[in-house]
């Protein structure tokens, strides 16, 4: 088997996880709540894989960015959900690893997707700052409405660092400049990651 073949193998199964994850969600909320990143990025990365799957081994340059920009979102989820929230919400493992849709979205998937992208997808995608940026435009656009959203008090949250009137101004742009410039970090790292994967498979 070819290393496109898994990577078409684990896309369809990133598919089938992801409506899993959304059924559970439906389940557990009543809807699909978009105020969650975590539930946006997933379904970003759903439809990345739909269309990777389409696309067969040869995805056009836009399938190979948002398969990019989707892996680097659950990606974001995936570290925010341990570095900051776990420790925010006192630990408590069995609400966000094993509750609902939470194995699903907040770590099976985004390790598939990661596993999927570095090692058994063909991405030709060029690793410069200006890329690097681009990929972060789906983290952005969501920070923005969010932000918005909570400083006119039609959303309270739904995270505690979006919380604007719970905490200082100084506060919230920590938040903001830490989050996004680690996420610009990690997309750099991505594709290096990826752009050696290709040099080691050339060699071999």
């Amino acid at each position: 088997m070819e290393k496109y073949d898994v990577g078409l193998i684990l896309n369809l199964i990133l598919v089938i996880l992801e409506i899993i994850g959304l059924i559970l969600c439906l389940d557990a909320l009543g809807c699909i709540d978009f105020t969650y990143y975590t539930i946006d990025s997933n379904i970003f990365l759903l439809v990345s894989s739909i269309l990777y799957l389409f696309s067969r081994k040869n995805p056009s340059k836009i399938v190979q960015f948002f398969r990019y920009s989707s892996t680097l979102s659950v990606m974001i989820t995936f570290l925010v959900v341990i570095f900051v929230l776990y420790p925010m919400l006192d630990f408590n493992f069995q609400y966000l690893f094993l509750a609902g849709p939470n194995p699903y979205m907040h770590v099976l998937c985004p390790l598939i997707a990661l596993v999927s992208f570095l090692f058994f997808e063909k991405n030709e995608i060029e690793n410069n700052l200006k890329n690097n940026f681009r990929s972060l435009y789906f983290t952005l656009i969501y920070a923005v409405i969010l932000i918005s959203l909570n400083i006119l008090r039609i959303v309270n949250g739904p995270y505690p660092f979006l919380k604007v009137y719970e905490q200082s101004v100084l506060m919230s742009i920590i938040w903001i400049v830490a989050i996004l410039g680690f996420a610009l970090i990690l997309s750099n790292i991505l594709l290096m990651v990826k752009e050696l994967d290709m040099i080691l498979n050339v060699k071999n």
